[in-house]
């Protein structure tokens, strides 16, 4: 993630000025006027405003203000690069593609051509997407496009890298520089420069996957002659500049933490401080990567949080770009601090939007493709249809004022069930992948403890550091390697089962200062040790739900030593559901002998 800082900024721009780039027809006028109807104008909202932007495509359908190859082309444009919706790109793309009024013009077909090109390679059809982009080099040659023909060719580069043929992808993407860098010379404008910057942020983002730093950190001089370049080139817009700095800075500075240079490092970091764009909503994500970078994870978590909540009252947060960079982000953030309370708490906000947004797409991909091949005898039919309902509707209106409440109530019993049955469905889904994520702790943290008593047995550790650490208060990393090693053992051995099992007992296990142990629980634990126990056993009758879904409620409580009602509450209290509607569904479920859980 970290690693396209640079990459995924200057993509979206270029994306823009792709369409921008565009055939520019459709600017007629109606009524004697300029009209909102035009190509340019629709392709301005395509990025912000894509909804806006398909709503005036509806209109300019029909007032037949564009022709259906036109029409086509804006479409997948503004499903491209507004909605990120690739398919539904891809089809409108080659619908206007198949159209013959592409031929017409050879500027139309380059466009569409690299439409499909960038849309084939969204999707993965990387072979699709280099046949799209010969063709259109082709085409852009025989025209003099110098920048369709660059980015056609970084399009190409980034096809053969995913295909794994990196010679062959470098070649492609250097070639795309040289044409740019000649061109400036000719005309240094602020869009060739900008397209410059886009080719040479590719490279460099492609090297620092394949962790060719050397060559990454020899491209910093030929960047800082692009900024150059932006800078004293007379149309280039305002901000544009801290924009372009901030990136690079950004990911200059990751690269540098990377290879050990943790002077040039810092002092890549205050650069990104200390710029303006980093201090807006737009640009904090770049100041977030800095501080993740240098580690300074409590000051991630707060702009983040700051962020997040910016965008929950500006936009529609049900979406992939949200979770990933935001929430994967600070998933990442609390695992490297090690609060895995709070990273399992955001992976599971992370799978509920996931399965909501692949539902929503499903809805979507369903209307869309009805709207598209809807023919005249569906229309006939559905005509029919609404004239039956309006029969329906006069007949029930008709009938018996009881018949209507019973109609009414059955119908809002029938909605609040659906609802607490997919909610339950979610549940139990989130429950499931929280039990294997606890499984995969656990193992980690037997393996860790495993590897750090090797260690100790190697390097003995200072008898002065330890007593120091055993006398004061405050929470070490030792203390970390302690709790876990209590954590190990208390699940190892399933020491929660046992009846009498209390803080003496643990404590001849596991030396643990006094004055700590309630410290160590609430700190890493989140709560006391009395509530840790119970917790334990909860997972533990969870566990044997999944194994045994036909055994009682009670005799799975009295397995794991909780009363019934303890074990009821704590359920209910911890997933929002009944333990008896949790064991229903997985008693609906096919066994699986893989997934039965092994673990404690």
């Amino acid at each position: 993630m970290k690693h396209h800082i640079l990459t995924y900024s200057l993509m979206a721009l270029t994306l823009l000025l792709l369409c921008s780039c565009g055939f520019g027809g459709g600017s007629k006028e109606v009524n004697g006027r300029d009209s909102l109807y035009t190509t340019d104008y629709i392709l301005d909202l395509a990025i912000t405003r894509p909804k806006e932007a398909l709503a005036l495509l509806d209109t300019a359908e029909n007032l037949k203000i564009f022709n259906s190859f036109e029409s086509n082309y804006l479409r997948g444009a503004v499903y491209y690069n507004g909605q990120s919706h690739y398919k539904m790109a891809l089809l409108y793309a080659r619908k206007a593609y198949a159209d013959p009024e592409a031929r017409h013009n050879p500027q139309i077909l380059m466009s569409v051509l690299s439409l499909l090109a960038d849309g084939c390679h969204s999707t993965g059809d990387y072979a699709s997407s280099v046949n799209y982009c010969a063709e259109g080099l082709k085409l852009a040659q025989q025209t003099g496009n110098i920048n369709q023909e660059a980015n056609l060719q970084v399009t190409w580069g980034l096809n053969l890298f995913e295909m794994e043929q990196l010679d062959e992808a470098f070649n492609h993407i250097d070639l795309a520089i040289d044409i740019l860098e000649k061109e400036t010379h000719k005309n240094p404008c602020y869009r060739l420069w900008d397209d410059l910057c886009y080719a040479t942020g590719m490279k460099l983002s492609l090297l620092i996957d394949k962790k060719r730093y050397d060559d990454a950190l020899a491209l910093r001089t030929f960047i800082n002659k692009i900024i150059r370049g932006l800078t004293e080139a007379p149309d280039t817009p305002e901000g544009i500049i801290d924009i372009r700095r901030c990136e690079i800075d950004a990911c200059y500075s990751y690269l540098a933490y990377t290879v050990g240079n943790k002077a040039l490092a810092d002092s890549l970091y205050q650069s990104v401080m200390a710029n303006p764009y980093s201090s807006t909503s737009d640009g904090e994500y770049l100041r977030i990567i800095s501080l993740f970078t240098t580690k300074r994870y409590d000051e991630v978590i707060h702009h983040l949080q700051r962020l997040k909540q910016y965008l929950q009252e500006t936009t529609d947060t049900v979406n992939w770009d949200y979770i990933d960079p935001y929430l994967r982000m600070e998933y990442e953030t609390y695992c490297k601090k090690g609060d895995w309370r709070s990273a399992s708490r955001v992976q599971a906000t992370m799978l509920a939007l996931t399965d909501s947004l692949r539902k929503r797409e499903r809805n979507e991909d369903a209307l869309e493709l009805a709207e598209i091949y809807k023919t005249n005898e569906q229309a006939q039919l559905i005509a029919q249809q609404t004239t039956s309902i309006q029969q329906r509707n006069i007949y029930i209106i008709s009938s018996s004022l009881f018949l209507a409440l019973a109609i009414i109530y059955i119908g809002h019993i029938r909605k609040v069930n659906r609802t607490i049955r997919q909610k339950n469905d979610a549940m139990v889904k989130t429950i499931d992948e929280l039990m294997a994520y606890k499984d995969e702790l656990f193992i980690r943290q037997g393996e860790n403890i495993r590897l750090r008593d090797e260690v100790q047995q190697l390097q003995p550790e200072p008898e002065d550091a330890t007593k120091d650490t055993a006398s004061t208060c405050l929470i070490t990393e030792k203390d970390r390697a302690i709790f876990e090693r209590m954590n190990y053992i208390i699940l190892n051995r399933r020491l929660y089962l046992q009846p009498n099992f209390n803080k003496k007992e643990l404590l001849k296990e596991v030396h643990v200062p006094t004055n700590k142990f309630a410290a160590l629980f609430k700190v890493f634990a989140g709560c006391s040790f009395k509530q840790y126990i119970q917790d334990c056993r909860l997972d533990y009758a969870v566990r044997l739900m999944r194994e045994h879904p036909q055994w009682t409620l009670d005799a799975i409580a009295k397995e794991a030593l909780m009363s019934n009602g303890a074990f009821y509450n704590q359920f209910q209290k911890k997933y929002g559901m009944r333990p008896s509607d949790y064991r229903e569904k997985k008693l609906s479920e096919p066994k699986d002998e893989s997934d039965t859980p092994a673990l404690p």
